[in-house]
């Protein structure tokens, strides 16, 4: 009889400390998401703040100028209707991942004390607004402007090749993190 009450009150305080574990893992998920999801939001808002400056930066990164160490770069310089759309392209994605991420931040925190089943479920914006986040910032910014445009020999175009990896980066660490599983109840 002793030996079950001590194994009992060993179990309780196993169940007590994973309790408090995955809250704080739960709060952190939503607390992260919504940085980065910020973080985004304030990017989209400085681009359309200063929507002719962020034309004439794609146009100028686009332009294959003052591309010295490699001169010859395979991409075309494109027409201006397809600059506008790439800028509305990567507007969106920053657009997802700010709104879509604020909202995922709100389903994760509004299920922090939900089942585990329910809080997998919650995931699904977070995890589509970290994707749009690293689908602009690694897909498009590292994938065409840097690799395929050369933007890392342009004298203007260190600062977007720097960014965008570490703003990627941070959205795939977060990506990982939200999709970890939970600890089943």
């Amino acid at each position: 009889m002793h030996e079950h009450a001590r194994l009992e009150k060993c179990r309780k305080r196993v169940a007590v400390q994973l309790v408090g574990e995955t809250m704080a893992d739960r709060v952190l998920k939503a607390l992260i998401t919504a940085s980065v999801a910020l973080m985004a939001l304030l990017y989209v808002a400085h681009n359309l703040a200063n929507l002719q400056q962020a034309y004439d930066f794609f146009a100028y990164t686009t332009s294959h100028a003052d591309q010295e160490a490699y001169p010859i770069t395979l991409l075309p310089v494109p027409p201006a209707f397809l600059i506008v759309i790439a800028m509305i392209v990567v507007f969106s994605l920053e657009l997802l991942a700010g709104l879509g991420g604020l909202f995922g931040a709100w389903k994760l925190w509004s299920l922090r004390n939900a089942s585990s089943r329910d809080f997998e479920a919650g995931k699904t914006w977070a995890k589509i607004a970290m994707g749009a986040a690293v689908l602009n910032w690694w897909g498009l910014f590292q994938g065409i402007a840097v690799a395929g445009y050369q933007l890392w020999q342009m004298p203007l175009g260190q600062g977007p090749f720097d960014g965008s990896w570490i703003f990627g980066g941070m959205a795939m660490m977060t990506l990982i993190y939200v999709s970890m599983g939970e600890p089943t109840d």
